[in-house]
């Protein structure tokens, strides 16, 4: 039962990993929010289907309702962020800053859920501020060097968010339990969508001119990582559970290479080794 959080953990991994590379793939020149509104329904019928299966008791504190949908609300503008760093950079840089926010998760976990940091865990924190620092320097100014730091900076603001939503996550999960969680997920996140679509688009809807098998595969993807990266936090520590699932962009990695053909230069391929070194160094 100790390692019950691993196979979804595994799971978690190379469902993110994979389903980035499509996302990436599929990325046009539309605006994020109708993106947004087809993840949405994507997230809607997935995490829907999961409460509608396993729901249970639904009687706790109104205070705990409400932390679970502040909770489910920051990671729903983390993909916002997440899906507008897209527009700016390769998705082997941008999956892989957005996905170290494990260092952050662990140091809220020491605050407020009562866990400890391992000097290992400690050193992780050095080697990933070092590596988005090594992303993000820019030598010659030049415009596509700002434009590749503009999807890194808004990569850094989901990694914040999905980072404090881990945290916030556990602590709600062990008290309503990971079905009534993702009932509420269902509802805040793909609201807060549909407002970014209407916001951004004045209500107009655009298909990406795209493969649309692909991109409802990478939405699937992305959203089924959802059900199963809960499901660990769920049943495994989270200052565990978080380095291990922020393996994923080992596979996004691989696959954008393979499949997008993305070349990266020899300080990011450094910048890579060292953000890889701290995930592991947090999962000792």
């Amino acid at each position: 039962m100790e390692l019950l959080w691993l196979p979804f953990a595994l799971a978690t991994i190379l469902l993110y990993g994979i389903g980035q590379v499509f996302a990436k793939e599929t990325r046009t020149n539309i605006p994020s929010g109708n993106y947004m509104l087809l993840f949405g329904a994507n997230v809607f019928a997935l995490f829907g289907a999961y409460w509608l299966l396993f729901h249970g008791a639904a009687s706790y504190p109104v205070e705990t309702w409400l932390l679970a949908a502040f909770a489910a609300a920051l990671s729903g503008f983390a993909y916002v962020t997440y899906y507008e760093a897209m527009k700016h950079g390769k998705i082997s840089i941008i999956g892989t800053v957005s996905a170290a926010y494990a260092p952050w998760t662990v140091m809220l976990a020491l605050v407020f859920l009562g866990e400890s940091v391992t000097v290992s865990e400690g050193v992780g924190v050095v080697l990933v501020v070092s590596s988005v620092l090594m992303f993000t320097y820019s030598p010659n100014g030049s415009d596509s060097k700002r434009t590749e730091f503009t999807g890194i900076a808004f990569a850094v603001c989901s990694l914040f968010l999905w980072g404090t939503s881990a945290a916030i996550s556990k602590s709600v999960l062990t008290e309503i339990g990971d079905t009534n969680f993702m009932g509420v997920f269902c509802v805040v996140c793909p609201t807060i969508w549909v407002a970014y679509w209407l916001t951004t688009t004045k209500g107009r809807f655009e298909m990406p001119k795209t493969s649309r098998s692909v991109l409802e595969i990478s939405m699937l993807f992305i959203a089924a990582g959802g059900v199963t990266m809960y499901l660990a936090f769920a049943n495994g520590p989270v200052s565990i559970v978080t380095p291990v699932t922020n393996l994923y962009p080992i596979v996004t990695v691989v696959g954008a290479k393979l499949r997008l053909k993305e070349k990266l230069t020899r300080r990011q391929y450094l910048a890579l080794g060292l953000l890889f070194a701290s995930i592991l160094l947090f999962s000792l």
